[in-house]
């Protein structure tokens, strides 16, 4: 049995109220799947950028199917904590210093050429949650551009973001806190997408089922 302190679940309130982390990783993981169009992870490498500890509790304490899953987030103390806890020789965890306005402001700053901290690694799935939610376009583009790196040509990526219809490009959700909520027209953020190897297979609106996601992109590797 995993026992993550709780400090460490940052999500909000009204996700936290919707059931244990464990079960609240577990459905987002199989609505990835569904969406993927696959049973389970069972025989999928899988990066997880941003990754929080929810999934790590549902893997472990869920017992759920995994080949292989790398946890990659700018919150150094919980990636030693999981690090040191994660018995489970299928998942492993990272510390990235990546520089963001609302949790990581003083981090390094994000550009396209910068480097995950795993190595040549490749991967079957790569997901963000509540990642692109809190990214300016300027980072948006420079993380996506970074994943395109480490995705295997047959491979799938999905991430959640929220978006609206209009012209508008991009607005702030809460003016005063840069990045706390981040909104993008559907067009901009599918240009970015484009723009940086991908494209787009599938968008869903949010909380599908009454799931805690906000609109979910599923995308695939523009050959190059």
């Amino acid at each position: 049995m995993l026992v993550i302190p709780a400090r460490f679940n940052k999500n909000h309130p009204e996700v936290v109220a919707r059931g244990a982390p464990a079960d609240t990783g577990t459905w987002l993981i199989q609505y990835m799947c569904d969406r993927i169009g696959i049973t389970d992870l069972g025989r999928c490498d899988v990066l997880d950028l941003g990754c929080g500890c929810r999934f790590a509790d549902a893997i472990v304490n869920r017992q759920l199917p995994m080949k292989s899953y790398v946890g990659v987030d700018v919150d150094e103390e919980m990636v030693e904590f999981l690090s040191a806890k994660v018995a489970d020789p299928r998942l492993s965890f990272f510390y990235w210093n990546a520089g963001n306005p609302n949790y990581n402001p003083n981090g390094r700053a994000l550009s396209a050429d910068r480097v995950l901290p795993i190595g040549n690694l490749k991967f079957d799935v790569i997901c963000m949650f509540s990642v692109i939610t809190h990214q300016q376009p300027a980072d948006a583009e420079a993380i996506l551009t970074i994943l395109r790196r480490y995705i295997r040509a047959t491979g799938h990526l999905f991430f959640s973001a929220t978006v609206e219809e209009g012209d508008f490009g991009y607005k702030e959700a809460v003016p005063e806190a840069p990045a706390a909520h981040s909104i993008y027209s559907i067009a901009l953020l599918r240009s970015i997408v484009e723009r940086c190897g991908w494209k787009i297979v599938s968008l869903e609106g949010k909380s599908p089922g009454g799931l805690p996601i906000q609109d979910s992109f599923l995308c695939i590797p523009i050959a190059a």
